[in-house]
């Protein structure tokens, strides 16, 4: 978080906001929270394991919205919708050459 949601202060070091004094804590856990979500994410990508990276960056995306987690679960999906295979087409009738 680099302002106050409460006075757009910039946050510096600690909890609490240095203009308005309001308690900063929850929120930096949540961003916190979101940031390790992200990078459990990352590592089930990175040892191939697609669906719990997915589950990951939802929870992730629950908490915070962050573009790169946006980015790579829409990458996940588009890659697991190509992978699925179109149903064959139906043979043509077989006086297909006269119409």
């Amino acid at each position: 978080m680099e302002r106050c949601p409460n006075c757009r202060a910039r946050v510096q070091d600690g909890p609490v906001c240095r203009r308005c004094g309001m308690d900063l804590s929850l929120l930096l856990a949540v961003e916190a929270a979101a940031a390790d979500r992200l990078r459990r994410a990352l590592a089930r990508l990175a040892a191939g394991n697609e669906t719990a990276a997915r589950a990951e960056l939802r929870q992730s995306l629950g908490l915070q919205r962050d573009p790169l987690a946006a980015r790579l679960l829409g990458l996940l999906a588009a890659e697991a919708a190509s992978r699925v295979e179109a149903p064959p087409l139906p043979p043509p009738p077989d006086d297909w050459y006269l119409t």
